[in-house]
């Protein structure tokens, strides 16, 4: 199939937002509808640098995109997307070795990706293209009730700002970039909770649906969300790397969610 590679940042967000949510319908993580304005937070929230981010496009039209985040000399893909008639046609291929081929030319050191793992062809392509699996993420749920009697430490409300400064011993590119500090600067309406290091970042609590956990660095943080809102379901999406099961949730009653994802690398 012939297409040409054009940059994100010349393509309008109504056009980006329509080929956004025609690549995702079907998709196993669930469907994705996006408008413009949605478009517009998430790139926001993903830290997406569209002067770096690319679409393909044929004859037809837009065809699938590559958003790319960049921090300092590391880049990740952020999202990727090829229209159900443009795959197995060179296009999701053509499009990820351009966005190598950039950063390699820019001096990027690594770039980093999440992809399902109930998603075996895009696994395939981004394994036979070079990356290679870090890491299993996983989602974690836990029903109201049961409170842990874990809590110790006095946890003091802080700013978001003041969350994404504190010293970390884990960070990206060891953790995948949607807990770390750069996503947490982002947040929009979220909550962070603090204490001798260890520090939990949570969605509104006022907010309907599921609390969301948006980071934690310790078990003795997130019993300390549990004990402030017990009565609330909560709810790690997958990005949460394995070993934190039996470090973190598993003791506080949480279980595993199906999904998970794979935390992959390329080094140039």
């Amino acid at each position: 199939m012939t297409f040409e590679i054009i940059p994100a940042h010349d393509v309008p967000l109504a056009a980006q937002a329509a080929t956004f949510t025609e690549a995702f319908r079907g998709y196993v993580g669930g469907p994705v509808a996006m408008d413009a304005a949605a478009l517009g937070r998430f790139v926001h929230a993903q830290g997406i640098d569209l002067c770096y981010s690319r679409f393909a496009q044929s004859a037809a039209g837009l065809c699938g995109f590559g958003y790319i985040t960049r921090t300092g000399d590391l880049s990740r893909l952020a999202g990727m997307g090829v229209l159900a008639a443009s795959r197995r046609t060179g296009v999701a291929r053509g499009l990820l070795r351009h966005l190598l081929d950039e950063a390699r030319a820019r001096g990027d050191r690594m770039m980093f990706l999440e992809v399902i793992e109930q998603n075996p062809p895009a696994y395939a392509l981004y394994e036979k293209e070079g990356f290679r699996s870090l890491a299993r993420l996983c989602g974690w749920r836990r029903p109201p009730g049961g409170v842990t009697a874990e809590l110790s430490g006095e946890f003091a409300e802080i700013s978001l700002a003041v969350a994404s400064q504190l010293p970390s011993t884990r960070e990206f590119p060891e953790l995948p970039w949607q807990i770390s500090r750069h996503a947490v600067a982002k947040l929009e309406s979220a909550r962070a909770f603090a204490s001798d290091g260890a520090l939990a970042v949570i969605s509104d609590p006022t907010a309907a649906g599921p609390i969301r956990i948006h980071a934690v660095s310790s078990r003795q943080a997130l019993s300390a969300v549990l004990q402030r809102h017990f009565d609330r379901e909560l709810l790690a999406r997958p990005f949460f790397p394995e070993s934190l099961g039996q470090e973190i949730f598993e003791p506080l009653g949480f279980t595993r969610e199906p999904l998970t994802q794979w935390l992959m690398r390329f080094e140039f």
